[in-house]
């Protein structure tokens, strides 16, 4: 197993052939002789492949002819499979075979490779297209597009091509699948352009508009748009192509194409256990029109996917590889999206790393469980008691105690909506009669962000749950035990004694069903070790540690909006922490709806490129080198002016964070936990206690005020300076929960 083990655990990474690719390592089938031949799939792991075919590629050491090479698949000649590739687009000298390997049966399949006095082997693992792969088992009920109906009127629901034609589901076969079918789109003229469909007849419309790829490549401005199912869900894939010539394959792919891919990612977070109807969006003119290839799915959109980062990093990847087996293997893949979408490319990146080799999050989120820390609190302990008060309390008093810029952010974002660790909380296209309720429906599907990746976080009943449960309740991280509501205002001097106690003690936490009790809650101690250990919980490690990354953050602060800017530091933070510095996190800020999307889509390409040429190993120190000089973090005022600073947050101002000219412009507010005195990476779920201490607070506490802090702290209070319970590097990536047996978690 220690040799298996060795060959899928990313042991090198190098850009060969356009494709971010595994070196094969030095374990071959017995009987076989490795010579210096190196084989490996494109872009996908050999070990992870699905849908029966993979793009297997070979590297030609120098002086052999690439016309004697010899390729068999289990005992069978498949050599026609394979052809020479033209030289790549950064021109590397290096010449390759790739082939399109079809046929593989479910399992391993057993690839022997020679060419001249050198040969290899490798075994490709072949999947279902319908999955799973690593993700774990499949959520059960999962409601495929024509199980389902929307709204008051029970229509039924579609999913829109983007040609005027829609999927209604009516055609369904197992595993919620589609018949893969493919569409022609093109770009019109005028002074409203848009994507119209490929007139009948193939007569070349008159009003279609060129498009120019980053290449210098003018082209017809024509795009091949792909819709089917992979992983249950619903995928497209987009890029140009024209229409006069042969439809693209791995070694010619179309003139338009530049060689690149954008994966994008949906926003929200809510419970999966439905196909969604809208993927994070292909049909994008800034991309396609400089020639990029764009991809996603419904399981990319966050609040289609369940909130569940390892079924969206799965599917990411068998959609990728069908794109590569398209048009060829990307050179670089490059990550885009907003608020769930920003989570997801985070996590992605940090947990499997080489799916995607840059992101570009926007409204940043670095996770959802230590997101839904903040949301919690709002929700249950501190809207129930704040807006209880009589007299009531002013908003300032409340914002001091959240940290928020408004009272809005959480009474009206935060406090109704979301309730994601609450199983009730179920989108509108799971049917009402499916639902959960304790009572009327106790096998009922529970919407809970937790019982959708029951498959990470393990199931357990729960005694406390009248009457007793009739279905494994998934594990619950949440945990406020120790926490001190509101002791950086009271420090402050923004709120009295008084209050600060008398919230403390009226606080309160939830049961597993996320109803309030006057006892605080306490998290599951095997779940929050889980979220650290799997990665649910966002660190600077990983992937993430060499991930080139450009934070765009519309500010949305001063509107009382919950994607407050603060995050963003959150995620900078967790990097120096684990790193010793963020250099490939760059911040930009300024006010929304503003964008700077089409520069740092350029940049990325810029950066990712010199990283590529960079013949020099791996890490850190090479994804810095090669950093445009144009990134830095920087703002921009209301009148375009760029100002070019460090983004700081200043832990000790956090009522008054406008240090600088940015924070002037857009001062970042912080959270609920920040202002009970927790850390900046907001990442501890579980504090470590430890004895109430007088000299904590910037007040002089009675004898009886010190009595009631004893006794609503029995246990004692959050020592802040200390990681929290559980709390371990997260230094493991590519874990499975499902079938592979390599890298397995538990």
């Amino acid at each position: 197993m220690e040799c298996e083990l060795a060959s899928h655990a990313r042991p090198g990474r190098r850009v060969v052939g356009g494709a971010l690719v595994l070196l094969l390592s030095g374990c071959v089938d017995q009987g076989v002789v490795p010579g210096t031949l190196d084989v490996s799939t494109v872009p996908t792991p050999a070990h992870l492949v699905s849908g029966g075919d993979a793009l297997v590629r070979v590297l030609v050491p120098e002086g052999v002819d690439p016309n004697d090479a010899e390729v068999r698949l289990a005992g069978r000649d498949v050599t026609q499979m394979f052809r020479e590739l033209p030289p790549d687009r950064l021109q590397r000298s290096q010449r390759m075979l790739l082939g399109l390997v079809t046929g593989l049966a479910e399992g391993g399949n057993d690839l022997h490779v020679r060419l001249g006095s050198a040969e290899a082997a490798l075994t490709l693992t072949n999947y279902p297209i319908h999955g799973p792969i690593f993700s774990g088992e499949h959520l059960d009920p999962y409601f495929c597009l024509g199980d389902l109906a929307s709204g008051a009127s029970g229509e039924a629901r579609r999913f829109a091509i983007g040609n005027g034609d829609v999927l209604e589901g009516t055609s369904q076969l197992e595993h919620c699948a589609l018949e893969t079918r493919i569409d022609v789109v093109y770009r019109t003229t005028g002074e409203e352009p848009r994507f119209a469909p490929w007139p009948a007849g193939g007569v070349t419309p008159t009003d279609m508009a060129d498009a120019t790829t980053t290449e210098g490549q003018t082209v017809p401005y024509v795009v091949r748009l792909e819709t089917g199912t992979i992983n249950r869900a619903i995928y497209q894939t987009a890029a140009l192509v024209d229409p006069d010539a042969p439809a693209p394959t791995p070694w010619a792919s179309s003139p338009g194409w530049n060689g690149r891919l954008v994966y994008t990612y949906g926003g929200g977070c809510e419970a999966g256990f439905f196909q969604g109807t809208s993927t994070g969006g292909v049909l994008r003119d800034n991309m396609l029109s400089l020639g990029y290839g764009v991809a996603s799915s419904t399981l990319n959109v966050n609040a289609q996917g369940g909130c569940n980062d390892v079924l969206s990093a799965e599917t990411t990847m068998m959609v990728k590889e069908r794109f590569a087996e398209v048009y060829g293997p990307p050179l670089h893949t490059i990550g885009w999206g907003g608020s769930g979408g920003a989570m997801q490319q985070l996590l992605i990146a940090g947990a499997y790393p080489g799916i995607l080799d840059g992101i570009l999050p926007t409204l940043t989120f670095p996770d959802a469980i230590s997101y839904f820390i903040d949301t919690a609190e709002c929700r249950l302990p501190l809207r129930r008691f704040l807006n209880a008060q009589d007299p009531p309390l002013p908003d300032e008093v409340k914002n001091a105690i959240g940290g928020w810029a408004a009272w809005e952010v959480c009474d009206r974002s935060l406090g109704p909506r979301p309730n994601r660790i609450g199983p009730d909380d179920c989108p509108g296209p799971i049917p009402a009669e499916a639902r959960y309720h304790p009572v009327d429906n106790p096998d009922g599907v529970r919407c809970s962000i937790y019982d959708g990746m029951r498959n990470v976080f393990g199931t357990r009943p729960y005694d406390e749950i009248e009457p007793a449960p009739t279905q494994p309740f998934a594990r619950n991280p949440q945990d406020n035990i120790g926490v001190q509501y509101g002791l950086e205002a009271l420090n402050a001097g923004l709120i009295d004694t008084s209050l600060f106690l008398d919230l403390n003690e009226h606080a309160g936490g939830w049961d597993i069903d996320f109803r309030w009790r006057p006892e605080r809650a306490e998290g599951d101690a095997d779940a929050i070790r889980i979220a650290y250990e799997t990665g649910r919980i966002t660190s600077g490690g990983g992937g993430l540690a060499t991930t080139p990354i450009i934070d765009e953050r519309n500010y949305l602060d001063h509107v009382a909006n919950f994607h407050a800017s603060y995050y963003s530091f959150v995620m900078r933070e967790r990097l120096i922490r684990d790193n010793g510095h963020a250099d490939n996190y760059v911040i930009q800020r300024r006010m929304a709806p503003l964008s700077r999307a089409d520069e740092n889509l350029a940049l990325m390409d810029e950066w990712l490129v010199a990283m590529a040429l960079d013949e020099s190993p791996p890490g850190a120190e090479k994804m810095v080198r090669a950093k445009p000089a144009a990134l830095q973090d920087s703002c921009w005022s209301d009148d375009g002016l760029e100002i070019v600073e460090p983004a700081v947050f200043d832990r000790e101002a956090i009522f008054d964070n406008t240090k600088g000219r940015c924070n002037e412009l857009f001062p970042p507010h912080a959270g609920a936990r920040i202002v009970a005195g927790g850390p900046l990476t907001n990442d501890v779920l579980k504090c470590q206690l430890k004895p109430i201490d007088p000299a904590d607070y910037g007040v002089t506490l009675t004898a009886e005020e010190m009595g009631q802090l004893e006794a609503i702290f029995p246990r004692g209070v959050c020592d802040w300076s200390k990681p929290g319970m559980g709390q371990v590097p997260n230094t493991r990536t590519w874990l499975s929960y499902g079938p592979s047996p390599v890298n397995r978690y538990q």
